[in-house]
């Protein structure tokens, strides 16, 4: 029969507060929050992590465990995973702007137009999408940037404890600035794909005008697909490179905030 004893309570509610801010970032960072990772793998994930970043920030929690007591276990806890989420949130946001500007290139090119037709395909994700957020997401996990990511999180035990929880609500400029940046970023990697459809659009308008017999909608459809993969592919190399640097410049920025 196996007896456990708890030698430390203390220690235990740190791990434990430890192991709440984790599991709210890990739910979110790139790569664990596909649905195809089951649960059972991120929260264990979570514990490993836990388990091996507990020894640099365990005097940081217990800080708050000794500040609040043992009654305050809910509210630590509440505190720790609310943290965890506005972090994951953050950086899954940077995330967000490619998958932004691949719903813009989609629209642009052609392939959305089936929602004119089908409405009930409008969750469905595009092609640009999908190819855009794994791509990057690949050369994130293999340039070694997500080590960056790993270093500001475990930054937040010592800037962002429970005392001093007005921190995140007391600058309001630093969201702004954070989130009119990915729009912006998102907009100025579709912009090559946005000029081409005017463009088309111009020429298209114009033709319509000399030739009226010719059915231009089905026209505009092959010519946007066409030319849009065209300047695409042209663009591909830029694309991932500016998008990359994007990606570094934003999580420089939430680093920074964090710490």
């Amino acid at each position: 029969m196996l007896n456990i004893t708890v030698t430390d309570m203390q220690v235990l509610v740190a791990f434990w507060l430890t192991f709440s801010r984790w599991l709210g970032v890990m739910f979110q960072i790139p790569l664990f929050d596909n649905l195809s990772v089951p649960t059972l793998v991120k929260v264990l994930g979570t514990l490993v992590i836990t388990y091996a970043f507990f020894p640099f920030v365990e005097q940081q929690v217990l800080h708050d465990v000794r500040t609040y007591g043992p009654d305050a276990f809910w509210w630590l806890t509440a505190f720790h995973a609310g943290v965890g989420l506005v972090i994951g949130y953050f950086v899954k946001s940077i995330m967000l702007l490619f998958t932004a500007a691949g719903s813009m290139i989609t629209q642009q090119v052609g392939f959305s137009a089936i929602q004119y037709f089908d409405p009930q395909s409008g969750g469905q994700a595009g092609p640009f999408e999908k190819l855009i957020q794994w791509t990057i997401l690949i050369m994130v996990v293999t340039s070694g940037a997500l080590l960056p990511m790993f270093k500001g999180i475990t930054q937040t035990f010592f800037t962002i404890h429970a005392s001093d929880i007005g921190k995140l609500a007391s600058s309001p400029e630093f969201f702004m600035h954070f989130f009119k940046s990915i729009f912006m970023g998102a907009l100025l990697l579709s912009a090559p794909l946005i000029f081409m459809n005017l463009l088309i659009n111009t020429i298209l308008g114009i033709v319509s005008r000399a030739v009226p017999q010719m059915n231009i909608i089905m026209v505009s459809f092959v010519v946007n697909i066409g030319m849009g993969l065209l300047v695409f592919a042209a663009t591909s190399d830029e694309f991932f490179q500016v998008g990359f640097k994007f990606y570094t410049e934003r999580l420089g920025d939430w680093f920074q905030f964090v710490s």
